[in-house]
Formats: C-alpha cells, sequence, structure tokens
C-alpha cells in the first residue's frame, strides 16, 4: 500500500478489503481470500464507512477508487 494514496488512514487489512470490494468481491469472497470470517469483513466495512465518509459499498467504492486515482470519468 502506498502511504500517499491513502488520505482516509485505512488500516493496511482495511485497504486490502477495499481493493476487493472496489472490484465487486463480495464479504464471502473477501473472507474465503483473506481467510477471515465474513463477520469480520461486515466490520470492518463498517469502520471503513465511517472514515470515508460514505452510508454504502458502492459510496465507498467511488470514494476508494477516486482516493487511489483508479477513477475515471469520461465526459459525453
Amino acid at each position: 500500500m502506498e502511504p500517499h494514496i491513502n488520505s482516509y488512514d485505512l488500516s493496511e487489512r482495511e485497504f486490502q478489503i477495499m481493493e476487493l470490494v472496489s472490484i465487486g468481491k463480495f464479504n464471502k469472497e473477501i473472507a474465503d481470500k483473506l481467510e477471515i470470517k465474513p463477520d469480520t469483513i461486515a466490520k470492518h466495512l463498517q469502520h471503513i464507512f465511517q472514515k470515508l465518509g460514505v452510508q454504502n459499498r458502492t459510496e465507498a467504492t467511488l470514494k476508494f477508487l477516486e482516493m487511489t486515482g483508479r477513477l475515471i470519468l469520461i465526459a459525453v
């Protein structure tokens, strides 16, 4: 994780979780990949939402992609 792109003070684990959320993974898939319980993923997401100031996965994903420079907006 590059420290300059983590302006919301996400922990390394929270950052890992958001990388997986941002590519559309569900809690169970993330839990399996990280070898932790889905309930733990849900708790991490609560903390992430609070840190990012968002209400749901979609808002969290948009903010995470913006924070990491991965969000590209195309004007039509």
